[in-house]
This record gives C-alpha cells, structure tokens and sequence, in this order.
C-alpha cells in the first residue's frame, strides 16, 4: 500500500499511471472499500487517508491533525493493529516527520520498519526524522530494500543480487541503452550551443524535462534524429533562440491552486497587521511567466489593504528570463481561460474587459514591477514580505535548488514567506533555513 503525499487536485490517477509504467504488479487506485488481494500494489488517493481492516482497506476523511494526506502515520497504525508481527512500514524520500508515528506503532507490534538512506533521498526530511527517532530496524539505500524484504520470506521470494547503475551502463548493450546516451549527449550539445546563442546556460535544468521538451520540438518540426536537427540549426541559426524559449516555457493561471492561495492571504494579513505605518508589502515573484501569478498576489494585498492602501504600499517585483512572456505580462491582457479558479465578482473589479479578454486595470499594473534577469543573476531583492517562487524549482538539480534557498533567505526579512508549488518541497539546505507555515500548501517561513 502506498501513501505518497500529494495535493487534492486531479493528479492522484496521473501519479498512479506513472507507478504502474514501473510496476510489474498491477496498481489499483483506491476509490472505495476493497479486500486486499496477494501480489497487487494499492495506492491511497489524494485528499484521503488509509486503514487496514481485517483484510480489507478502507478510505477516510484526514484528521485535523494530519499536515499532509494520504497520512503515513494513518495507514502504518492501521497495518500495526492489524497485521502485529507482519507488519512492514517503509520510508523513503519526502519533507516533514510523516511516517515517524506510524513506525512507532509498527515496532511496539514487532514488525519491520525501513528507511531510505537520507543522503540519496531527494528531499530527507520523512526518513532522516524516523532515523533521528531511533525507529529504524534499517537504514538502506532504494536499489537494496527488495533484497531486504525478499531476505524476510525465505523460500518465497528468490532475492535478487543488487547491481550498481553504472555496472548495468557498463555491460548491457540494448537499444534502449544507446538511445538513453545518444539523447544525453545530443542534450549536452544543445545545450552549449544555447548559451552561446543565448547567453542562458540550461545546465543545472533537470535533463528529464530538457529532454522532452527537445522531442516536442523535433516532432513540430518533422525531424527524426539529432543530426537532422543540427542541420536545421545549421541552416536557421535562430532555431536556438526558439529551443531556448520552449525550455522556458510555464502555464500559468489567476489563483491557480486556489486553497493555496486562501492560505497564503491568511498568512499576509497576519504580517500586515504587525507593519509599522508608510513600510511597502514588499513581494518577489521569480519565474514569473506571463504575470499571471504576480498580478494574483497584487489583487489579494489589494483586498487586505483596501483603503489603507498609502499605509502600505504593494511593490512586486516580477522576474523571469522569457521576453516575449515578460512583454505579454506587461501588456496585462489576458483570455477568459486564464480566470477559472477566480471569483467572478473579483475579475470585475480588477481587469476591463477587452473583446474576448480582459486587461489588468491601471491601478493594479502598477503595483507590479517586471524585470528580465536569471532568478540567481545580481543581488538579491531584499527586505522581503514574501517571495513566491511556484513550480520553478521542480526544473532545477538540487544544487542549485540549494542555491536558491540560500538567496531567498538572504532576500527575506526575519519570519518573511516563501511559497512554492504544490509539488516542490525543502531540501536538507532549506530545512534548516525554512520552518513550515503550512507544509500541505507549500509555505514557509524565515528562519531568524
């Protein structure tokens, strides 16, 4: 059974569909009481929690206390109850302390409780508080935990022997094998050309997403392989111009993730109120797109501030390296679509209509500030109310993730926000600089 964290907004059948590609089991997402069947993976939907019952899992609504949802410390309780010794809890990569409960209860009952090794995890947080716990049966790196529990059912399962990464690079010689080196070569090519061209280097983006992005480009195109696309650069050498966009480019929408942005208006009213008279609200939105998400935040401190708008000045500064999105950000205009999780009433009486779109009233537009600049190039802006900085970091190596959490917490006054995206979370680094406001909508807070 599986209780991976994730917000309630449509994705739990996307994540379960990325399971199964690397499940030979069948993954079954849960939508009502099912009884437990030998040799199926089970995944607990958003918004849910998890319980074991007899041989039967069922779904309940969260607890208050739960930050996050599906609840580790739910679904291991309810495996501890009900299955004692045969229990089996294991922890891998994810921010918070969820986890540590439910591996208490499943050591009080004599099962086994596994935690990934925190150096490997991508964010530590989950396993490294079960291990600081004392929780831990065993601490051990992804690529081994089947070998463990195969080692559990003697005669059941034949363990297989592990086998290092870059000894499967090494000996297998497969199709697949070459494509996935001649895409990461092609990629690095590409990339080199695009900071020549472009003066932007791409290369602490993560290859992934780099990657598909190319292919989209190439199928636009016609073309089939790397060579046929070097030649296309050779004869329009303004071909890499258009790649460097594409790797730029994000959605965005008004109010997208709109209980986020209920929290966050809650957290920005208690830190206006403690704002001595004539200081601005101060705000940085990096990877800002379109403006989608500035003119969002412009519109919520607008409302709180309302006719005491000459106390507190709004002042966004709105970042990003995409021109032609700045210049669409700057003109305000916007269609119908881009409003769907925006009230109405609050459209009206911020953006003129304009044929089919709507643009961004005079009064709004200058609250907000956009510049054209790498989100770590210069100085940081400083003595920051808030920056918001939503669905960039998921693009980045952790290294440079590291790097932006460093500047955002030069760039924060003391207890100032940092808001990221439904799917971003702290690494080690920005634990230590960041405490949770509310960790299931993603804000945080400056550590003094």
């Amino acid at each position: 059974m599986i209780a991976q964290h994730m917000a309630n907004d449509g994705h739990s059948e996307l994540v379960a569909r990325l399971i199964q590609r690397e499940s030979a089991l069948p993954v079954i997402l849960v939508d009502k009481t099912l009884r437990l069947q030998a040799d199926t993976v089970y995944m607990i939907p958003a918004g849910r929690d998890g319980l074991v019952r007899d041989d039967m899992l069922t779904l309940s609504e969260p607890a208050s206390e739960n930050i996050s949802t599906p609840s580790v410390n739910t679904l291991f309780r309810s495996i501890a109850e009900n299955c004692d010794s045969n229990a089996i809890g294991i922890v891998l990569s994810g921010a918070g302390s969820d986890g540590v409960a439910g591996c208490r209860a499943i050591r009080a009952a004599g099962g086994l409780t596994l935690a990934q090794e925190p150096a490997e995890a991508k964010y530590a947080g989950m396993p490294a508080a079960v291990i600081d716990a004392g929780l831990a049966d065993q601490v051990l790196s992804v690529e081994v935990v089947g070998d463990r529990l195969a080692a559990r059912f003697p005669g059941c399962v034949a363990p297989l022997v592990a086998v290092s990464p870059k000894a499967v690079a090494a000996e297998v010689d497969s199709g697949e094998a070459d494509l996935s080196a001649a895409q990461r070569r092609e990629l690095e090519q590409l990339l080199r050309q695009v900071l020549e061209a472009t003066s932007i280097d791409f290369s602490s983006y993560k290859e992934e997403t780099l990657l598909r992005r190319l292919e989209k480009r190439k199928a636009v195109l016609g073309v089939t392989t790397a060579d046929a696309y070097q030649a296309l650069i050779r004869r329009d050498p303004h071909e890499l111009h258009s790649l460097q966009h594409l790797f730029l480019v994000s959605m965005s929408s008004f109010f997208r993730d709109r209980s986020s942005f209920l929290l966050l208006e809650r957290a920005l009213a208690a830190r206006i109120v403690d704002k001595q008279a004539g200081v601005p609200v101060r705000t940085w939105v990096p990877g800002c797109a379109s403006g989608e998400e500035p003119y969002t935040l412009a519109v919520i401190l607008s409302e709180l501030l309302g006719s005491c708008r000459q106390l507190h000045p709004i002042a966004i500064t709105a970042t990003d390296l995409n021109a032609e999105a700045l210049a669409l950000a700057r003109a305000g205009i916007y269609p119908a679509t881009a409003f769907q999780e925006m009230d109405a009433a609050l459209r009206d009486r911020y953006f003129i209509p304009k044929g089919g779109h709507f643009e961004v009233t005079p009064e709004l537009k200058a609250c907000v500030r956009f510049d054209e600049r790498d989100v770590l190039g210069g100085t940081p802006i400083g003595e920051l109310d808030l920056i918001s900085c939503r669905n960039l970091l998921i693009y980045m190596k952790s290294h440079l993730q590291d790097q932006l959490f460093a500047c955002f917490h030069r760039a924060l006054l003391p207890s100032g926000l940092l808001f990221l995206g439904q799917y971003e979370s702290l690494s080690f680094l920005g634990s230590s600089l960041f405490t949770p406001v509310d960790q299931y909508h993603r804000l945080f807070a400056r550590r003094h």
